[in-house]
């Protein structure tokens, strides 16, 4: 059983200013963000500041990545963790920061995975215009999970996120997905994603090949920590298996449903579920699916302070 659960958010929770705290008075955080500028080839630093930059997917994906591992890096150095106790998942890109922090890779070499997905994924999107729009019961006479899944395929549009806790995410043309949200059925709320296009979906199957090859020439490392796949809420196998989740994945729906089973299944009645930065939608999904969870959401670095020091280092 694990006592740590670390989970990694994905696209959408990222801000301008999103870095600033955890750069603050820590020389070697803003050492580090130099070096993962470096090798994601973007000064990650700058970006973080403009909110027109990190509207584009290539630059949001390194981003999110990067605040992630940089509030891991604060965490480990106030708790000890013991790798055999934590378990690690992802939502969408947030796959590459929980490998890193499982052990499959270097924290550079995730910021430099995560850059090089986000440049396929903005690519594919210039393809043709396509969007994704949250889904969920309406307040009143909400429709049943079943019933959204049958009115998402209905409208044209496919699951590309299944979150638990009746919420969905739908994505196709930009047509369909807007015929949707402006006449959403009945006992259904729908709204826009931000977004560049249809994550998660056969849109971006052009992704997939730049994307492989950044995978396989990259160097992967023996894990020492468990490690969830989002695509089925799994325990990733080793580092082929991973290289083969994270590019078929692009394609493939998100069942981070399933990923809240097996955390459920799999830590300790007292596990502490910790949601690394740019923290906020896993932590209110999983007090949604079990409101006694032991949840941190790691927004800013004094949120640390919310972290018990079971075994602690101290600050």
């Amino acid at each position: 059983m694990y006592d740590y659960v670390i989970t990694v958010p994905g696209q959408g929770s990222h801000r301008p200013g999103m870095l600033d705290s955890w750069l603050a008075r820590a020389p070697r955080a803003q050492k580090l963000l130099a070096e993962w500028s470096e090798a994601a080839g973007l000064d990650l630093r700058e970006a973080a500041q403009d909110a027109v930059a990190m509207s584009d997917t290539a630059v949001a994906q390194p981003l999110i990545t990067a605040a992630a591992l940089l509030s891991l890096e604060r965490l480990r150095a106030r708790t000890d963790l013991d790798p055999a106790r934590v378990l690690y998942a992802g939502h969408s890109v947030g796959e590459l920061a929980a490998a890193a922090g499982a052990g499959y890779l270097t924290p550079a070499t995730a910021i430099a995975l995560a850059r090089a997905r986000g440049q396929a994924m903005s690519a594919a999107c210039a393809d043709a215009p396509t969007g994704m729009v949250a889904c969920m019961p309406s307040k009143r006479d909400g429709a049943p999970d079943e019933s959204i899944v049958d009115a998402i395929h209905a409208a044209g549009l496919t699951v590309a996120n299944w979150n638990g806790s009746h919420q969905f995410v739908a994505a196709g043309p930009s047509a369909a997905t807007e015929t949707f949200t402006t006449n959403p059925p009945r006992g259904i709320r729908v709204a826009r994603l931000d977004v560049a296009g249809a994550f998660h979906t056969g849109a971006m199957a052009p992704a997939q090949e730049p994307f492989a090859h950044a995978v396989i020439q990259a160097p992967w490392q023996t894990p020492d920590s468990a490690m969830l796949g989002n695509a089925d809420g799994a325990l990733v196998a080793g580092p082929d298996d991973l290289r083969r989740r994270l590019v078929t994945q692009l394609t493939s729906t998100v069942r981070w449903d399933l990923c809240a089973q097996s955390i459920a299944r799999t830590s300790s009645p007292q596990a502490l579920l910790i949601e690394l930065a740019p923290a906020g939608p896993l932590t209110k999904l999983a007090q949604r699916a079990r409101p006694t969870a032991r949840t941190v959401a790691l927004h800013v670095a004094n949120d640390l302070d919310h972290v018990p020091a079971l075994a602690g280092r101290g600050t």
